[in-house]
């Protein structure tokens, strides 16, 4: 019987561990709002993300662009205080390494395509320089003409 105990509390906390993280769509985005089930950030549950410095996270996004994209930039940035802040090594590169197909198996990079499902992954660095402050993350990957995919969320700077 504590076998089966014990099971059910591994089997939990893996399911809480890969659980999908609650976003939020960018208010000036025009992208189509990610649900709840398209975006998995670890150490993200539901209400808030918990990034300890001198760490790394990782992302998985699904994203259905709703027009073809030849390139994909990051648009990664802390919002502490309302004041958006690039995030050193992310903001600006290009996601064009990170993009599978719709399983997350095979890396077939850019362009995209209107209607296609894919997936995005990454991994960040929480560099021991980052403050340890309360803030909202932006996360867009997208063109100068806008957004494939964008959301918020908010986020805790741990020592």
């Amino acid at each position: 019987m504590r076998l089966n105990s014990a099971l059910i509390l591994l089997g939990a906390a893996v399911l809480g561990f890969a659980a999908a993280t609650d976003v939020r769509p960018c208010p000036k985005s025009k992208a189509r709002a990610l649900g709840p089930d398209e975006v998995t950030i670890s150490n993200c549950p539901k209400n808030k993300c918990i990034l300890k410095r001198n760490s790394e996270a990782s992302i998985t996004m699904k994203i259905k662009p709703e027009r073809d994209f030849a390139e994909l930039t990051s648009d990664i940035q802390g919002i502490i205080l309302d004041v958006p802040l690039p995030f050193p090594g992310y903001y600006g590169t290009s996601a064009c390494p990170h993009i599978y197909d719709a399983s997350g198996e095979k890396k077939v990079g850019c362009p995209l395509k209107a209607g296609e499902t894919y997936t995005y992954k990454n991994s960040f660095k929480i560099l021991p320089v980052y403050p340890t402050v309360s803030l909202e993350i932006h996360w867009g990957l997208g063109d100068k003409e806008g957004d494939a995919a964008c959301f918020q969320i908010p986020a805790k700077i741990k020592a």
